[in-house]
């Protein structure tokens, strides 16, 4: 089988390279519109509370209609070959960006906006210094898996002539070919697998270093708090009172007996 598998490989690898080509630019395309669509929709809906609920339901109901009455419902209006799949492929990737935008700008912390309006920032300066660089790590996590799961969806884009990886996918299915089902399914498990590495680097360079992602604040949580000497309070790390630490405190008023006729007061020394 292996070697049936490699031999097709290298028969049609013309005809794969191209197919493969095809797939990644309509998947390229798709998720990029996606993105200009999604990211200023999501930023949008913060300021209105109903509109949000209105367009991440309107988001959610998209997403419940399955993807190919959604492909056969564009055709008559745009026609068969690359255009209905990619509307498709929009459409079903704006959800994870929209509800990550959003949801990632609404749990910003309230005080924090409250300091940067106190210190003179406008809105449009809070938003693109504040909002969306602490925003990047949950935008970027919708972003990757919009574009993973595009790369599946793309496949369908054979049923109305888009071409693709999906082509060889279902030429097999029609010609009852193993191989060259494999032949069309493998390179899309490493389009996707590419596309998500690609993505992992590209939030890395754009995420700002100073903010730390969740992940990383939990590796620090187990050595957050000191450990326990032996001359401090039980679960506070403060010192005993009355020890050498106190005593030998420059400037503390530390309290002295007299001696003599009044011994029973107490004076207060520096």
């Amino acid at each position: 089988m292996n070697s049936s598998l490699l031999a097709l490989f290298l028969d049609k690898y013309p005809d794969v390279w191209l197919r493969f080509m095809e797939h990644m630019n309509m998947n390229t395309m798709a998720v990029l519109l996606s993105i200009a669509i999604g990211v200023p929709l999501g930023i949008l809906i913060t300021r209105n509370k109903t509109a949000s609920n209105i367009v991440i339901g309107i988001a959610n109901l998209m997403q419940s209609i399955p993807c190919i009455a959604l492909l056969a419902f564009s055709v008559p209006f745009v026609g068969i070959g690359e255009k209905p799949a990619i509307i498709m492929v929009i459409i079903y990737a704006l959800l994870p960006i929209i509800k990550n935008t959003y949801t990632s700008i609404e749990g910003i912390n309230p005080q924090m906006i409250e300091a940067a309006e106190g210190i003179g920032l406008t809105k449009l300066q809070i938003l693109f210094k504040i909002q969306i660089p602490m925003a990047l790590p949950v935008i970027m996590a919708g972003v990757r898996i919009s574009a993973v799961t595009a790369v599946g969806l793309m496949t369908i884009a054979a049923f109305v002539g888009a071409g693709g990886l999906g082509f060889l996918v279902f030429s097999g299915i029609r010609t009852a070919n193993t191989y060259q089902i494999l032949a069309g399914a493998i390179p899309a498990c490493i389009l996707a697998l590419f596309i998500d590495w690609t993505a992992a680097i590209i939030e890395k360079i754009v995420v700002p270093k100073g903010i730390v992602s969740g992940e990383e604040e939990n590796k620090k949580i187990p050595g957050k708090f000191p450990e326990k000497t032996g001359n401090s309070r039980e679960g506070t790390g403060r010192p005993e009172r009355g020890n050498a630490q106190d005593t030998e405190r420059p400037g503390r008023i530390m309290p002295q007996k007299r001696t003599g006729p009044g011994k029973g007061r107490r004076r207060w020394t520096y």
